[in-house]
């Protein structure tokens, strides 16, 4: 058992009020720097104890035992999921661990198709994975002054334990989900609901349905899994009857993890929200963030906690936009995987930029470096609308946001032009009227030249009675 594990409960709420100070007396610009080294001490660690790292070392002309302080970063092997989990067997990528220390086993999305990748934790690490956790939802939602419940609907086993707050993990089962907060929510000052945005959908219908108040239960709701667009965000938000603009103590904010290395890697918060929100209307905040560039959907602005991982972009383009790589710090790793290239399109954000946004939008600078994130780069073939910039579109007018499930593809017409199929909602069926305001839309938005179809429910060939339990694949494999 860890040594936080043996802490009383209220000295581990000390604990959290220290840290967080010390952060944020610290500072990004400490932080980082402190951050580049552990990486180097975590590939050091790597290269001790993982023969599939060490044959990645040798084959890039690097001796693993001469990791060190004056290793050139540059030099040292990205690695993917194609060259660890694709090439591997596991007792290659891990280090010597007896079964019996293992306490919990997390696999990645599998979305890609080929394999999948894990993360497994040791015993000592698990007791005490609760803790960051914790500090993330103490910064946030003050949850060591406020009775919280947490109801967690992310699909895929994806589950999490906290010290701080009680925790329901029902996975995608909106009528679990709905009556745990219905019966058991008002006795506490605040709910969380945890889910994606797609079942959330789902979720938000059955809680109508059966009377759930989300005013009266104070919830807030934490999306992950998928980029979350600002037009869903408006969405959720009024169904939920959050004022995203003025609420002190409600929100919408996104979340974004990584299978193989860790949840909540990236996350929002109140300013972040802001600046993402007033970058719509302010074009030299979104030229500032985005480093000139015009994106077709503005990109998400996360904070990161640079003491737990070390965060790069490979091959940035002229704006700054690149790969997402992180290295996770910290030692005890069964599977290290350093330098992780995720599969996303990120930039970094500089502290000055930072600080010049934040005033932009009217709000403090985070105390935690920021990164921007526009999405997965498969989900932007040439010549195609971005997933994000079709969500945009289908979220707009609630009213027709109302009539979709939220599920659509993307492929290319036998005239090489775009086609989006748009499945209705569950209690809905495609109308005319529907499909020429989805068409108006377009039209409005710069997406004119899309042919666009809605299908029932039974018609929509993707899975079409959706499971919620797998990322949904939003563009059809060979959209080059």
């Amino acid at each position: 058992m860890g040594w936080l594990s043996l802490l009383p409960a209220g000295a581990v709420r000390a604990l959290r009020r220290i840290l967080l100070k010390q952060g944020r007396r610290m500072g990004s610009a400490r932080m980082q720097a402190s951050s580049k080294s552990g990486a180097l001490r975590a590939c050091a660690e790597a290269a001790r104890h993982s023969p599939a790292y060490q044959t990645l070392l040798r084959e890039h002309g690097i001796d693993p035992a001469s990791i060190g302080t004056n290793t050139d970063w540059a030099s040292l092997p990205v690695l993917t999921k194609a060259n660890t989990f694709e090439r591997f067997a596991l007792s290659q990528l891990a280090r010597p661990l007896p079964a019996a220390r293992l306490a919990d086993v997390l696999t990645s999305s599998g979305r890609g198709g080929r394999s999948y990748g894990f993360r497994l934790t040791a015993r000592e690490q698990y007791e005490d994975a609760w803790f960051d956790i914790d500090l993330g939802l103490q910064d946030i939602f003050g949850v060591d002054d406020k009775p919280t419940l947490l109801v967690n609907c992310l699909p895929m086993g994806v589950v999490f334990r906290s010290r701080a707050v009680a925790v329901a993990n029902v996975s995608v089962r909106e009528d679990m989900a709905c009556s745990i907060l219905r019966d058991v929510g008002p006795g506490f000052a605040q709910t969380l609901l945890c889910s994606d945005p797609m079942f959330i959908r789902r979720l938000l219908d059955e809680a109508h349905r059966v009377g759930v108040d989300w005013r009266a239960l104070g919830t807030s709701a934490i999306l992950g899994e998928e980029v979350l667009v600002e037009a869903q965000r408006d969405y959720i938000a009024a169904r939920m009857g959050i004022d995203i603009d003025s609420d002190p103590a409600r929100l919408v904010g996104s979340s974004f993890g990584v299978g193989e290395l860790g949840l909540n890697l990236l996350f929002e918060t109140r300013e972040t929200i802001r600046m993402r929100r007033t970058m719509r209307s302010n074009a030299a905040l979104a030229r500032l963030l985005c480093g000139g560039a015009a994106p077709d959907a503005m990109p998400s602005v996360f904070c990161y906690n640079p003491l737990r991982s070390y965060l790069e972009v490979l091959n940035p383009d002229a704006h700054g936009f690149g790969e997402l790589c992180i290295t996770m710090l910290g030692s005890g790793a069964v599977i290290a995987l350093p330098r992780y290239a995720t599969g996303d399109m990120a930039r970094l954000v500089s502290l000055q930029e930072a600080q010049e946004a934040a005033a932009l939008a009217g709000v403090q600078a985070p105390w935690l470096p920021l990164m921007l994130v526009q999405g997965r780069i498969k989900d932007r073939p040439a010549g195609m609308p971005s997933v994000e910039s079709i969500k945009e579109l289908i979220y707009l007018d609630h009213a027709v946001a109302d009539q979709l499930s939220g599920a659509f593809r993307l492929e290319r017409a036998s005239n090489g032009q775009p086609r989006l199929t748009l499945q209705a909602s569950h209690t809905q069926r495609s109308s005319p009227t529907l499909l020429q305001e989805l068409n108006q839309l377009c039209d409005q938005h710069g997406l004119g030249g899309m042919e666009v179809r809605v299908v029932t429910p039974e018609e929509f060939p993707w899975r079409p009675m959706l499971d919620y339990e797998r990322k949904f694949d939003y563009v059809a494999a060979g959209s080059p």
